[in-house]
């Protein structure tokens, strides 16, 4: 099964640079260099011009530049970049631009440049405001970064501010993650994203977890903390439209609603971008020495190329849809699947619906607000 492609695509660039490697980051990231990121910017060049005519005919409406750390390259290299991508692929006028920025390095010269490269969203890496804590952690940007960057955006006025809040990092208090939604909340930012810290292998913290250094948070604990989360933030004027992710209404990322929504084409640019385009994934290639090279060679970034089954795309369909609040729509799942799930796992759902966890409306199936904490078993249950 293969995607809706009449649907507006995505366009994701990775920028692969940071300062300093967090410890809990597994992300594909290199020290900062400006000879390699002059490297790096004409190796996306050739990569877009490889592929501006194969999507010629296709339409975007939305572009994410994350990382890494995107405001950490040098100055202009997002303005350049965005002329080659608005010269090489086609855009509706209301597209969303989204860029990730680091107190740390975020500028007013650099915010500028954005503004005058057509960004229209800045997602803004706050995590938290324990200064010890980020220390700890290997973050680096500090509270006067981080106000210097909300008084930047808010004497300019910019419409649309994301900000990304991690949750569950050792020694992180409940109170001190309120405090931060909070003050969020005070900046009035539009969108906040909450992510549960995963502790990868490859990474310091996992390091750390091993030696007994650290102790992880307990479930318990989490789903606590992501209660009184939801709480705080639905009083503010926040809905939660996604288990990780609350807006002011109108505010939803658009972007990252093409990866909840499975039947939508998105194209994924620079080293260890992911794309998902017509029902095939491809994985660039993580290295960026490899990456470099084969755009000077004229050779193609992909390393590996997948087809998704039509059983794979029915168990995608269901975790990624029971992942909103508006849930899985079951008279669509019907016609793609030839599936009944109301019959074929009507067992499963009558003891969710009994025990309060999942609801059923205008024929969507979605988990109840409560029960997101617990999604997971929720959805295997459905699979």
């Amino acid at each position: 099964m293969s995607n809706d492609i009449n649907k507006p695509m995505g366009l994701y660039v990775h920028i692969p640079f940071c300062s300093k490697k967090c410890d809990y980051c597994d992300f594909v990231s290199y020290s900062m260099d400006c000879k390699a990121q002059q490297l790096y910017l004409d190796a996306l060049f050739t990569e877009i011009d490889s592929l501006k005519t194969k999507f010629y005919d296709r339409v975007f409406d939305s572009i994410f530049i994350g990382g890494g750390t995107p405001s950490i390259v040098y100055e202009g290299f997002i303005a350049c970049l965005s002329r080659k991508i608005f010269s090489s692929f086609h855009f509706l006028d209301k597209t969303e631009f989204t860029i990730e920025v680091n107190p740390s390095s975020f500028t007013k010269e650099k915010f500028f440049e954005y503004v005058q490269a057509g960004v229209n969203r800045i997602s803004v890496g706050v995590q938290c405001l324990d200064e010890k804590l980020l220390r700890e952690h290997g973050r680096i940007q500090t509270m006067d970064n981080i106000n210097e960057t909300f008084k930047l955006l808010k004497n300019s006025e910019f419409p649309n501010v994301n900000s990304d809040v991690m949750i569950g990092l050792p020694g992180q208090s409940k109170k001190s993650i309120i405090k931060t939604i909070n003050y969020l909340i005070k900046q009035n930012v539009k969108h906040i994203s909450t992510y549960t810290l995963q502790i990868e292998k490859h990474t310091l913290l996992y390091s750390k977890l091993k030696k007994g250094k650290i102790k992880p948070v307990s479930d318990e604990t989490m789903v606590d903390i992501y209660n009184k989360i939801n709480k705080v933030l639905k009083k503010a004027g926040y809905f939660r439209y996604e288990i990780s992710n609350y807006a002011k209404p109108g505010f939803e990322c658009k972007h990252n609603l093409k990866y909840w929504d499975d039947d939508t084409s998105y194209l994924g640019l620079g080293v260890a971008a992911h794309s998902y385009i017509d029902g095939y994934r491809y994985y660039n290639t993580k290295r960026l020495d490899t990456y470099i090279d084969a755009m000077k060679e004229g050779k193609t970034a992909v390393y590996s190329k997948e087809y998704v089954s039509d059983a794979e795309h029915r168990t995608e369909r269901i975790m990624l849809s029971l992942r909103t609040t508006k849930g899985l729509d079951l008279d669509k799942f019907k016609k793609d699947f030839n599936e009944d799930l109301l019959r074929t796992k009507s067992e499963s759902i009558k003891k969710m619906l009994d025990m309060n966890m999942i609801e059923i409306e205008n024929n969507f199936l979605r988990i109840k607000d409560d029960y997101f904490a617990v999604s997971n078993s929720i959805i295997v249950e459905l699979i």
